[in-house]
Order: C-alpha cells, then structure tokens, then sequence
C-alpha cells in the first residue's frame, strides 16, 4: 500500500499542519506501510491520500481524484474548518468531503460540526506527539507566561501581554513569545510590545527542540486562541509538565477535558492570572489532571487507529 499524506502548506514552514503530516507519515512508516509526505498532491502513484484541511486541502483532494478516480480519500479536518470555514459556508471544502470515503476528526464532540450528509463518514483519531524527553523545570524569578504558536489573529497571541501590562506592579512577571510571526500585522505588535514593556520577550520562530527546553523552563503556558483543532503545544506543555490556562473552547476541552479547572472566558484572563500569581490557584493541580489524561493521546493509540482505518474492508473492495 502507498499513501501520500498532503499537507495545504509546504513542509518547510513551521506550522502544526505540517508537524502533523510527518507526525503521521513516521506513524504509517513504523508500521511498514509506504508512506510520504507532500505539500498537497503530488501527481505520484497513491493507494490512499491522506490531505490535510478540508478547504485548503480540497486542490490535494480534486487532483488525486482525477488522476486516480478509484484511490481511497481520507480527509483530516482541522479547527479552521470546523469552527470558521464550514460554518461559514466554504462550497469547496464541502465538495472536498464528499469526495473524501472517510473523514477523521481529533475529538468527538467535532462530528457534529461537520455537514449532517458527511458525518457518518467520520472516525475519530485523537493526535499524539513524537517522544519528548525534557521535564518542566521553571527557572523562578521570573515567573515567565510562554505563549507557544506562531502569531496570527485567530490565536490572540498577545492577549497576555495585553492583561500584563495593565499591572506594572508584577515586576517579577515576563511573557514569553514563542512563534514566528505569520504575517507583517502580527510582527509589527510584536515588535511594538518589545519596545513598550520589558517584561515582554519574543523568541520567533525556533527550533522544535529548543522551543520545547524554553517551554520548559516557564511557570506558565496560556493558549489563548479562539479557534482550535487540538493544539500541539497544548499536548506538549502536558507531557512536560508544564501548567497550561487555556481559552474555554471545544478544541482545548478536548485535550484538557471538560473538567479541567484551567479555563478562561473571554474578559477573564486579567484575573486569573491575577489569581495565580498571587498563589491562590495551586497549578500542581493543573498539572497533574493534565498529566493523567496523556494515556489518551498515546502514540500508539493514534497507530492503532490509523491502521485500523487504512485496511477497513471499505478500502480493500475499493482497491480490489
């Protein structure tokens, strides 16, 4: 079997849709199937395209059809499509899921998301991470806030340094930015919260070892995002241990869980940071409740599943 898993962004970029095609592409590979990687289709022989992003992903999903009208689609959505682009009424990514014989979603509560006439071609497969071998080891002072991801709008990436710099009396607090800038807009406030507040470090674009040893060494993590799948750096802050605050949004809910006492409404950041930093929330709690659901985005758990999906009877009578 090949399958060819298409990223809607070349692999070169540090983006989380292409951490996951090589996340998944090693995953197939472990299990001997022959798989690769591209930024969408490439015109190659596939059994099996894996594309990722129903709407930017749809090109992956119309070229792999007209060049190989019997091969099996798989569709793996992603929280723009969920939370901005289907509801808005994207026609194209609405084809590409037609087109698609399986849909895969990260989390249940996204099946009722999609189109009601593609739903029953949904199957969840929760995201897992590569091994990571580093530890939470907060350097304190400072009690640094990280906020992992590249600034773009729809992750509010500077709504922590927004609550603190409204209290210039938490000298002992700094901000950590940890992202590569995506576009001239989020660059230019970055660079303008350098210049005002001192508390406020942006690190760009890193390495994926070296962000992960900053990330370790914060207090903090706050994923303050709007929209969101299942973010990476949610799952990683978890398997190092490091304390995450997070928007009150389905895709965080899901790696967190409903229960997790770690959330903020929109307008309540200000405070419980406030909360915390006055050491009144205890975040070892945060921690271990994080810690104890990391079995559910096990590596092998993710393998198991895409295996099982890449060899359901469906696609043996559609390749026969």
């Amino acid at each position: 079997m090949k399958v060819c898993v298409a990223s809607p962004y070349p692999l070169t970029e540090l983006k989380g849709n292409s951490v996951t095609t090589n996340r998944i592409v090693g995953i197939l590979r472990d299990s001997g199937i022959d798989a690769r990687s591209s930024h969408l289709y490439d015109g190659l022989p596939a059994d099996v395209l894996i594309s990722l992003h129903a709407v930017k992903g749809a090109p992956a999903v119309f070229d792999y059809r007209a060049k190989i009208p019997n091969g099996y689609v798989i569709v793996l959505i992603t929280g723009t499509d969920l939370y901005e682009s289907l509801p808005g009424g994207s026609e194209v990514g609405v084809r590409a899921l037609k087109e698609a014989d399986r849909i895969v979603v990260v989390q249940e509560a996204a099946i009722a998301r999609l189109p009601e006439s593609v739903r029953e071609k949904a199957v969840v497969i929760p995201n897992s991470l590569d091994p990571i071998n580093i530890q939470a080891k907060p350097e304190v002072p400072p009690f640094a806030i990280s906020v992992v991801g590249h600034p773009r709008p729809v992750k509010k990436p500077f709504l922590t340094i927004e609550a603190v710099a409204k209290h210039p009396e938490w000298t002992d607090v700094e901000v950590w930015q940890i992202g590569e800038a995506l576009d001239e807009s989020s660059r230019a406030v970055a660079e303008m919260w350098e210049e005002k507040d001192p508390r406020f470090r942006w690190f760009g674009g890193l390495p994926r070892e070296e962000a992960l040893r900053l990330l370790a060494k914060s207090s903090l993590t706050v994923n303050s995002s709007v929209l969101e799948g299942g973010a990476n750096a949610i799952l990683e802050a978890m398997t190092i241990g490091v304390p995450v605050l997070a928007s009150r949004i389905e895709g965080n809910q899901g790696l967190l869980g409903e229960g997790y006492p770690g959330y903020f409404d929109e307008g309540e950041l200000e405070g419980v940071l406030g909360a915390i930093i006055d050491k009144r929330v205890e975040l070892r709690d945060w921690s271990r409740l994080a810690t104890a659901r990391l079995p559910l985005f096990a590596r092998e758990k993710e393998a198991e599943c895409w295996l099982e999906l890449l060899v359901i009877p469906n696609y043996q009578q559609r390749t026969s």
